[in-house]
């Protein structure tokens, strides 16, 4: 068997970006477009409340190699797939040809780890890269809850986010004569826009479709200002990433970024806010913990000693919301930023 694919009587088209970036939503946009993304799609889910819209076979495949060479199966990974083993190789050459059609394709969140391996396979391939910002793709892991890789380990979620979107970038960069690159904003806003750049730049027939089709509000965008600027000042690397993507889009984006221009105060208002709606299910923190934080951090923003004396119950529920807080366990940075100021 040849180890790639080449038919000049088809299209493909992959869909990639990390999970949670919106790529369901666009392969069901793509799929009403009339591009052939599978028969056998995983159903409905936890956050996909439409669907997932990934095709089981790619998802069966990639999930296997990386339970093969070690890794989360998942996809929460710092590396890439780069080879193959003969078995390997000649199953996914099954797989592609036998989803092959005139203008066909596929959305599976791994596919980002296994780029070089598809360049190899499948040399006249194109690619759509979507993207979202990082604090949204970190609160919609978050709100989901069902990764336990990132459950155990919440400074993953903002790891994962960057590994992810270098790649993309990079690749991108690479064969941008193939490549589109666009974030998650525009093709909810700009769907049709994005379909004619296909159609364009890479000659395929995709069809015009209607936004009333699609159930938009099903795509959650919860996070607000405060998720940002927890970003901006505990990881300024994935900003500057964002940045650079959105710089380098393929359409000017829907929505540029800008600085939230919060502060601290604002910060410590929306933990203790979001403490008496999640006060349940939560083990009591030590009181070295509470001491350290009173101490170390809040006292010299909120008087906490004489708080202390007035609120002892309710500020020591805020104290342990915050500290089992996913938020505040992907980044212990305040203690170094409130010190600084």
């Amino acid at each position: 068997m040849k180890d790639q694919v080449e038919n000049n009587f088809s299209k493909c088209l992959i869909i990639v970006g990390m999970h949670r970036s919106g790529t369901s939503f666009t392969a069901s946009l793509l799929q009403k477009a009339g591009l052939n993304i599978g028969s056998d799609l995983l159903g409905t889910g936890v956050g996909n409340e439409l669907g997932h819209f990934e095709n089981e076979d790619f998802l069966t495949f990639h999930k296997n190699v990386l339970l093969t060479k070690n890794q989360n199966p998942d996809g929460w990974s710092q590396n890439k797939i780069e080879h193959l083993n003969d078995q390997e190789q000649t199953d996914l050459l099954k797989i592609i040809q036998s989803n092959t059609t005139s203008q066909w394709g596929w959305k599976e969140p791994r596919t980002t780890l296994f780029l070089d391996i598809y360049k190899k396979i499948i040399p006249n391939a194109y690619y759509l890269f979507v993207y979202r910002n990082p604090w949204e793709v970190v609160d919609s892991l978050f709100r989901r809850s069902t990764d336990n890789e990132l459950l155990k380990s919440p400074l993953s979620t903002i790891n994962n986010w960057e590994f992810y979107n270098k790649i993309v970038l990079d690749f991108y960069k690479n064969n941008i004569e193939n490549s589109l690159l666009v974030d998650i904003e525009t093709v909810m806003q700009k769907c049709n826009t994005v379909i004619e750049l296909i159609n364009s730049k890479f000659n395929f027939e995709l069809i015009e479709i209607a936004d009333t089709l699609f159930e938009k509000e099903k795509f959650k965008n919860e996070s607000t200002s405060i998720q940002q600027f927890y970003c901006e000042y505990a990881f300024p690397t994935s900003i500057d990433l964002y940045k650079l993507l959105q710089t380098h889009s393929s359409i000017s984006p829907f929505k540029l970024y800008s600085p939230s221009n919060l502060n601290k105060e604002s910060l410590i208002q929306w933990w203790r806010a979001s403490s008496y709606l999640n006060k349940s299910n939560i083990d009591q923190p030590s009181e070295d913990i509470i001491t350290k934080i009173i101490t170390d951090i809040i006292e010299p923003l909120n008087n906490v000693n004489e708080r202390l004396t007035k609120e002892n119950t309710y500020l020591k529920e805020d104290l342990n919301w915050i500290t089992n807080s996913k938020w505040w366990k992907i980044r212990s940075f305040l203690k170094k930023f409130f010190s600084n100021s």
